[in-house]
């Protein structure tokens, strides 16, 4: 099982340590486990990685690394916020580290003087937030600083699908071009959906993302594809990810990836679901 988006206290919303972390990814049965904290920014700048823990941080990884050798690959990682205009910053961030794996991700849409987060799911819908972030988005992955794109769809819970399907018809064509891996984030099942019809939020529990149609119009389109749980607990490592690897081989999904020193790895889908299935006696 492969899990290429985790978090742990350093992040500060989350749960756990590297080493609670890790432990937990190996009894679950996790192979390749990449660690992607919140990286430093200067929104919401205390609820995440400091700037003063990146070595700490680091080395925690590093001692896991070691301490699980020979039984699971574990890697490091960053998942940091995308702004317009934040190019140079993020830039400034990345380079010294000795990182195998960076994220992008939006999580603030500016709009004005105002930012709009993705979880305001009230908000999602309306014209003006969809198009900042799009805006956004396709700064994101033509900026070629990241390796992947985390839960580009998150927009499906406030949003119905068709208009997302819309909006990201354009930018369909820039991952593989610019050799932006799309990520399937399996916590669309433990997130609440909103109705802007009825103004009710439904609890957990009917997967919100990620977009079959996107899937697979990406995978028409050349793109590659990472994993990743989004643990914010230890509990929730490698949680969703083979049922959902399962499902999706109905889009054309055939590979997923990994990376190590930035540098991209497959591995064929139907191997890692048919290696769950008969470790699980058929039940992914």
């Amino acid at each position: 099982m492969i899990d290429s988006h985790t978090h742990t206290a350093y992040s500060k919303h989350a749960r756990g340590s590297v080493d609670e972390l890790a432990a937990a990814a190996y009894r679950r049965g996790v192979t390749v486990l990449t660690i992607t904290d919140h990286a430093p920014f200067t929104v919401d700048a205390t609820n995440r990685l400091l700037e003063s823990e990146l070595d700490a941080y680091f080395r925690d990884i590093e001692r896991a690394r070691k301490h699980y050798a020979g039984r699971m690959t574990i890697l490091a990682g960053l998942e940091c916020d995308f702004m317009p205009d934040c190019v140079d910053q993020v830039q400034r961030l990345i380079s010294p580290w000795p990182l195998d794996f960076v994220i992008g991700a939006i999580h603030y849409v500016p709009l004005g003087t105002e930012l709009v987060k993705v979880w305001d799911l009230p908000r999602l819908h309306e014209s003006a937030v969809l198009n900042a972030y799009f805006t956004s988005l396709r700064e994101l992955v033509t900026s070629e600083l990241f390796d992947a794109v985390a839960h580009v769809d998150n927009l499906l819970r406030g949003v119905p699908e068709s208009v997302v399907v819309e909006r990201m018809a354009p930018l369909l064509p820039l991952f593989a071009c610019h050799g932006v891996s799309y990520e399937l984030n399996a916590s669309g099942a433990r997130k609440s959906v909103y109705c802007p019809v009825t103004g009710i939020e439904s609890a957990p529990g009917d997967a919100s993302y990620p977009s079959r149609r996107t899937v697979a119009s990406l995978h028409e389109f050349g793109a590659t594809f990472t994993i990743g749980s989004d643990a914010h607990d230890p509990v929730d490592t490698g949680v969703g990810i083979i049922a959902l690897l399962d499902e999706l081989q109905d889009t054309g999904l055939r590979e997923i990836c990994y990376y190590v020193r930035r540098r991209r790895i497959g591995v064929p889908v139907a191997g890692l679901v048919g290696q769950a299935h008969a470790r699980s006696g058929g039940a992914p």
